[in-house]
């Protein structure tokens, strides 16, 4: 009996110290929580120093997208008096006053500049009337939430007039961004803006070469057009001038956007190129300073020193630059490829030189070692560095190396003529290209497919082996459908762009919700079918491919009769727009859409989204 209660004893001892050793233990943890910094849940700005044990905080942020217009009254006296041109609710652009789409009226609009793996609460209302829109958060894959993605009727219903549409993604995704309306002429109006993802120095792969990332250094570049909804010759829409985070001043160089740095420094400077409707390549360049180029479209590349460099529209670039030169100002120039009187300008202003004390005219030194970095599709030359000897700075996965691939999509596209209807706004005697990929005009669903998949009419998905019946019945021989790819979830994945109209000197495309590696890209004399590039390609003729260290985007420029060839891994499920960068609206037909996944295997839409349809109005009965 006695032995029998000593073990007992014995036991609860044991037990004892146990429940002991967990109690302490839950202790510990909810010691270390509770003093453990948490960021305050209702903090509306997240621009902070990065630090890789900080806590995500939740970034609360309101856009009321209106019309409004440049040189309002908030402008006062600018840009005669460059202190009134400082106030964010003064939209200068040009100097002369024009209709305008702005959030929170500041051109651009809002900056948004967070830390990597932030969640970000954004609050779009559309308070204009009779216009409905979406905001895509370029260079975001919108993971955990693809219906974020801000593509109309693919991911989401658009906005409607008067009504409040809440994005809520993480910024997964560090590096130079921005967000945009989905319409280029939205965008072209001004509502756009930075969106910069900043991660911890001891992660950030440059940190070692620049001193300062300064949240103002970040440079917009916008083409500026009249308004077009007051002259009814809605074909001339050439741009007059480039702007500068929405500013350029005919007046003076004391009302140009300026950027203030000290002497002896290296700052980190980017740029995003958001938005026009001639679309033309922008060159790039500080007057007596070096650019080090060190990442393109948010993604670093190995570093390349250069005097010039050149962006295609939609595309990012990030630079160190040296401020070795005398203490002055010093202009920051910008000059489009197509239209040699298209030009921009800014001011890189050394700490200690008033702003009156701009000079009127900058003298460029003579420099023998001129080197041009040029994002397009090009062959290198003497001081000239293409797209093709870019590295990135992290090898391409193992996944990606292997010539064969588990998904390989070829996309020639192409447009072809067709009259316009004499009675169609009043035109006569003209003739409309009609874009496609495959043969195929894109045009988008009633409703969004991600988030309504059962609301798309069954005969309105196309691709080359499935051909709507009422394409056959035609009068011309242009198909008008949903253009979708499928994609298994997984697997690696090869798309060929091919450039088979040479129409235009280059097509620029985006691609939603992924990076690609640019691999290969070959240009042609004249213009192939996709079947002959086909046959070379199984020959391994059509193209070579780099599968050690290419560069990783998210835009890329295909050149007039060109073949480029971009690798991705599919691992992102959802419904992915590759978007062609120079329709002035939704679409002009050169769209495609990427399935990737089963509907089953992509990430489940919330309850009570938003939802839209196709109307058609109550039945009746005429008596």
């Amino acid at each position: 009996m006695c032995k029998t209660a000593g073990i007992m004893a014995t036991n609860y001892q044991n037990l004892f110290f146990r429940l002991c050793i967990v109690f302490a233990m839950v202790a510990a943890v909810v010691t270390i929580l509770y003093l453990t910094p948490v960021p305050d849940q209702r903090f509306k700005n997240c621009d902070r120093p990065c630090h890789e044990l900080d806590w995500p905080m939740i970034c609360r942020l309101k856009l009321n997208i209106e019309m409004y217009q440049t040189m309002a009254k908030e402008c006062q006296n600018c840009p005669l008096n460059s202190t009134d041109c400082e106030n964010k609710n003064c939209a200068s652009a040009d100097g002369s006053p024009r209709g305008i789409i702005t959030a929170n009226r500041q051109l651009p609009g809002p900056p948004i500049q967070v830390c990597k793996g932030d969640i970000l609460v954004v609050d779009v209302i559309n308070k204009i009337p009779s216009h409905s829109l979406t905001v895509h958060w370029r260079g975001q894959p919108n993971h955990e939430a693809p219906f974020m993605d801000g593509s109309p009727m693919i991911s989401q219903c658009p906005i409607p007039s008067y009504t409040t549409f809440q994005y809520k993604f993480r910024a997964s995704r560090a590096g130079t961004h921005f967000w945009q309306a989905f319409s280029d002429a939205d965008r072209s109006d001004g509502l756009f803006g930075a969106l910069v993802v900043r991660e911890a120095d001891k992660i950030e792969p440059h940190r070692k070469l620049y001193d300062i990332d300064a949240k103002d250094h970040v440079i917009l570049i916008s083409e500026w057009s009249r308004d077009l909804t007051r002259d009814y010759k809605i074909d001339d829409d050439t741009p007059k001038t480039l702007l500068i985070n929405g500013r350029y001043s005919p007046e003076g160089t004391s009302s140009l956007a300026s950027f203030t740095v000290q002497k002896g420094k290296r700052y980190r400077f980017r740029v995003a190129y958001t938005s026009g409707y001639l679309g033309c390549p922008i060159t790039f360049s500080i007057d007596n300073h070096k650019l080090k180029v060190i990442a393109l479209d948010g993604a670093p590349i190995t570093p390349y020193e250069v005097s010039f460099a050149t962006l295609g529209k939609g595309e990012r670039m990030d630079f160190v630059l040296k401020t070795d030169q005398e203490i002055g100002a010093h202009f920051l120039r910008l000059a489009s490829q197509c239209k040699d009187d298209l030009t921009g300008l800014g001011v890189i202003n050394y700490e200690g030189v008033p702003k009156k004390e701009f000079p009127l005219k900058n003298q460029v030194k003579a420099d023998d070692r001129i080197r041009v970095f040029d994002t397009a599709i090009c062959d290198s030359e003497i001081g000239k560095v293409c797209l093709k000897n870019v590295k990135a700075l992290n090898k391409m996965p193992n996944e990606l190396r292997e010539y064969e691939v588990g998904r390989k999509i070829y996309l020639g596209f192409d447009y072809k003529l067709r009259n316009k209807d004499a009675h169609e706004g009043g035109f006569t005697n003209l003739k409309s290209k009609i874009y496609a990929i495959n043969n195929l005009t894109f045009t988008f669903p009633p409703s969004p497919v991600l988030t309504q998949p059962d609301d798309v009419p069954v005969d309105m998905p196309c691709n080359e082996l499935n051909i709507p019946d009422k394409c056959s019945k035609k009068k011309f021989s242009i198909c008008e459908c949903f253009h979708v790819e499928y994609i298994p979830l997984g697997s690696s994945t090869e798309i060929i762009l091919i450039d088979q109209g040479g129409d235009e000197e280059e097509h620029v495309f985006h691609l939603h919700g992924y990076h690609f590696y640019v691999v290969g890209k070959h240009v042609f004399d004249k213009s192939i079918s996709v079947d002959q590039a086909k046959a070379l390609d199984a020959e391994y003729k059509l193209m070579k491919r780099n599968f050690n260290n290419p560069v990783l985007k998210d835009t890329i420029r295909v050149p007039k009769f060109g073949a480029v060839a971009l690798r991705f891994i599919a691992n992102n499920p959802g419904f992915w727009i590759l978007r062609d960068e120079q329709s002035k609206s939704w679409t002009r037909g050169l769209d495609i859409v990427f399935q990737v996944g089963h509907t089953d295997e992509m990430v489940s839409t919330p309850k009570h989204f938003p939802t839209c349809g196709n109307f058609i109005g109550p039945d009746f009965f005429l008596l």
